[in-house]
């Protein structure tokens, strides 16, 4: 995977967090695209010193964190909504709610990465196409039943798989 895979990948994976991020603390819809939109910049410029030991979701909050601190600067004709203090706390909060999903979402990506192409592909076209089970037995020419089962197995499949990934001791 390229610079610019991996950036874009760790972006998605954190974007609705980010956004969240921004939009508990700038008003307006278009001022937290428009702060979302530099962050999402700054990271780019940045993603050299992106250490990976770190989450990916708390340098880009800590990013968004700075931006919004100097945007408050700038505008001064527009109280800023928090305080940096107030700021430095809603990432604090945001850090502590994205432990546990990164793992469970890291421990579903490995799992992911383990099944074979045919089955990743029958996910994409549920999941992320978001066909029906009509629409994809029709692409890929099998029956309703065999789209429903298989569903069903990979389903259970990746349950278990992330349940074991989760529980274990050396992967925590």
């Amino acid at each position: 995977m390229d610079r610019q895979e991996e950036y874009l990948k760790l972006l998605f994976a954190c974007e609705l967090d980010l956004r969240a991020f921004i939009g508990s603390i700038v008003r307006g819809s278009h001022d937290g695209d428009d702060l979302f939109q530099e962050v999402a910049l700054t990271l780019w410029k940045e993603f050299p010193r992106y250490d990976r030991a770190r989450p990916f979701g708390a340098w880009a909050r800590g990013i968004a964190a700075m931006k919004l601190m100097q945007r408050g600067d700038r505008v001064k004709r527009q109280p800023a909504l928090l305080s940096p203090e107030a700021i430095d706390a809603v990432s604090r909060a945001f850090d502590r709610l994205e432990t546990p999903v990164s793992r469970e979402a890291q421990a579903l990506e490995h799992c992911l990465d383990q099944l074979p192409e045919k089955s990743r592909q029958l996910l994409t076209l549920r999941y992320e196409r978001s066909l029906s089970i009509e629409q994809i037995a029709r692409e890929l020419q099998a029956t309703l039943d065999a789209v429903y089962q298989t569903l069903s197995r990979l389903r259970a499949r990746l349950q278990d798989c992330v349940n074991r990934r989760l529980s274990s001791p050396e992967l925590s």
